[in-house]
């Protein structure tokens, strides 16, 4: 009976159907049809995902809301996934629900998505920093959930971060100049691993200066603080306050006044 109904009738009525609950702060929304098996294969991917997330910086402190679509066809499990702000914050997901549960595992976007929730939304002048965070979070996110090694994450961190070098124009200009530069000629790669590049610098200045880490000042920041709207001056004075240091204003001083692509020497001599 469903099937003879138009489309969007169908889709509707299975986005009206009971969301399916991982624990108490995030809801899965159906906006497709998906038999049990794969709604079972997602939803174990989702839920080892915000684990993974979450037993690094503790639990979100507001409620979840994950909307699967369905893409058939496609080359890779998750072809296209973007985060959800305003009153109901999560992730919209496509995903080609026939792609094993390995293949997802294997799949960096869940830890991507997820991790952009750690921060508020900052506005599209300092998308660097949002997309640097995510790309940073999505391979320490995968070594929680065991995906990677500490020496797997290195490497791909190594990749990405050369390749983006290569790729970077604006030799004169400070990265946080040249970031909406690298937007709009759509390099987004080299636009996330830049921006990756301060939290490689800041946690390995937290380590070495302050006694803590990136990670241990995430949590503090997410227990207390994460429900304030902040723009990027102010979120960073937070974290330098939460972390009894001013590491994250000076490093982003430097990226808004040091010509160049960052720097990222911690990983190039093994200190990561």
């Amino acid at each position: 009976m469903l099937m003879s109904l138009p489309r969007l009738s169908v889709l509707l009525l299975f986005s009206l159907l009971p969301t399916q609950l991982l624990h108490s702060e995030v809801r899965i929304d159906w906006q497709a049809p998906f038999t049990s098996t794969e709604q079972a294969r997602l939803t174990t991917w989702l839920n080892e995902s915000i684990q993974g997330l979450e037993s690094l910086v503790g639990p979100i402190p507001f409620d979840i809301h994950i909307y699967l679509y369905r893409r058939d066809g496609a080359r890779e499990p998750v072809p296209w996934a973007n985060t959800r702000r305003g009153g109901r914050q999560g992730v919209n997901f496509h995903v080609d629900p026939t792609f094993d549960l390995a293949a997802f595992r294997r799949d960096w976007t869940a830890a991507h998505e997820l991790s952009h929730l750690v921060l508020p939304y900052l506005g599209e002048k300092d998308a660097w920093f949002a997309e640097g965070f995510a790309s940073y979070m999505q391979y320490q996110v995968m070594m929680a959930t065991r995906v990677l090694t500490s020496a797997q994450a290195s490497e791909r961190y190594l990749e990405r971060l050369n390749r983006a070098r290569s790729r970077y124009p604006f030799h004169d200009q400070p990265f946080a100049d040249a970031a909406p530069l690298l937007r709009q000629a759509r390099a987004y790669p080299v636009m996330y691993w830049g921006g990756a590049a301060y939290f490689l610098q800041v946690d390995a200045a937290l380590k070495q200066q302050a006694d803590t880490s990136l990670i241990a000042v995430l949590a503090r920041y997410l227990s207390c603080c994460r429900k304030d709207r902040k723009n990027l001056d102010t979120l960073v004075a937070t974290l330098d306050t939460l972390s009894n240091s001013t590491v994250f204003t000076t490093h982003l001083q430097r990226f808004r006044t040091e010509p160049g692509f960052p720097s990222f020497a911690m990983l190039e001599t093994d200190k990561l």
